[in-house]
């Protein structure tokens, strides 16, 4: 298990595929979400995992929340400071998904 700061007081718990494994601009996109996007969909982020295949491979997929959207994305288990625990897609650009028809952010 790895953290990282989010802020001075906040210590995020970051399980599951190594962020610093991931191919460029990925890990800045998944930081950029989880301080920003996340936020604003679910308050509070206490732990991410980033979800993998169980060969290693990279992460980086297309969306399962809408097979049309041509951009890939990595999912990430977040959950919030209440225990729920929601998946959410992360695109490149550093915003996301938590649902299908949801608005990225």
């Amino acid at each position: 298990m790895r953290s990282f700061s989010t802020s001075a007081r906040q210590l995020l718990k970051l399980h599951g595929y190594p962020l610093h494994n991931l191919p460029k601009p990925r890990p800045k996109s998944a930081t950029t979400y989880l301080k920003n996007g996340a936020v604003k969909k679910v308050g509070k982020v206490v732990s991410a995992e980033i979800l993998f295949r169980k060969d290693g491979s990279s992460p980086v997929h297309k969306s399962g929340f809408n097979p049309n959207d041509p951009e890939e994305t990595i999912s990430v288990i977040i959950e919030d400071e209440n225990g729920n625990k929601k998946i959410h897609h992360i695109y490149e650009d550093g915003t996301g998904t938590s649902r299908v028809g949801d608005d990225r952010e």
